[in-house]
């Protein structure tokens, strides 16, 4: 049976040593070459040395130059962040995932938030690539992967938002089916940029088999309804009855109390 830190620490080694690839893109220091120095520009160095010497420090200074896929990483990241206010309030203490039954397979919840951003970060690189390329086919293939990418984002509001795990789990698998037909046309323009998106489709596999098994350890009803939906129609209910406070451990144990001392007085102990 596979542990809960073993595949998550072997997925994000593997997305990091995926970036290892990049040093042929990272940002690079070149020091200009320097012009030859003229014996009217030598003789005016006897007079002028400080403005000189200033002159020479500015021409041998390091030049940097940004990698035209950093741009299209952030824009992936970020674009990735939107709906992470709706994870952190369904994942947060005391919420309905709390609540209900996990797989075992299930990572801990900080090492999501690390694998996204590396995998958002290569899906910019590859888009910024294939855009470099200017083939023909480009643009097509391009028009395909927003459509995956707008598919991906709608992800974390249909799972954790709205609780809909057996839709979650249509969407994954789309997501799987997407990216296979995406990557050969990827490999076709730029095979690096192919290459660079099988952590990503590797994760989204591991997803899916992660998210059907939520379907299973939380079945709907006959109307839909879900283990989360209950739980979290039931924190509703308990923040009502206090006031709008969370009802916490705290207060559960109180109450407990509270009922155990009117029974003892009812059945006069």
């Amino acid at each position: 049976m596979m542990t809960l830190k073993r595949p998550a620490t072997a997925a994000l080694l593997f997305l990091i040593a995926s970036l290892l690839i990049l040093a042929q893109d990272v940002t690079s220091f070149a020091p200009p070459t320097s012009p030859a120095i003229s014996s009217r520009t030598h003789h005016r160095t006897n007079r002028h040395p400080k403005v000189v010497a200033n002159s020479v420090t500015t021409s041998t200074a390091l030049h940097l130059t940004i990698p035209s896929w950093t741009y299209y990483s952030l824009a992936h990241v970020i674009g990735g962040t939107t709906g992470t206010p709706i994870v952190i309030s369904g994942t947060k203490k005391g919420s309905w995932f709390d609540r209900i039954p996990k797989p075992k397979i299930n990572p801990p919840n900080f090492v999501f938030g690390p694998v996204w951003t590396v995998l958002y970060s290569l899906m910019g690189v590859s888009v910024s690539r294939i855009i470099k390329a200017a083939s023909p086919q480009s643009s097509s293939v391009l028009k395909l992967w927003y459509g995956h990418y707008a598919l991906n984002l709608i992800w974390a509001p249909i799972f954790f938002g709205l609780k809909r795990f057996r839709l979650g789990c249509t969407i994954s698998s789309l997501l799987v089916l997407t990216l296979a037909g995406i990557l050969p046309l990827y490999h076709a323009i730029d095979p690096l940029a192919a290459y660079l998106q099988i952590p990503y489709l590797l994760w989204l596999c591991f997803a899916t088999v992660l998210n059907y098994q939520f379907c299973v350890l939380n079945p709907a009803n006959g109307i839909g309804v879900n283990e989360a939906m209950r739980q979290a129609e039931l924190i509703k209910k308990e923040k009502e009855r206090s006031g709008g406070e969370e009802y916490t451990d705290d207060m559960f144990q109180s109450d407990l109390k509270e009922l155990q001392r009117a029974a003892r007085e009812y059945a006069g102990l």
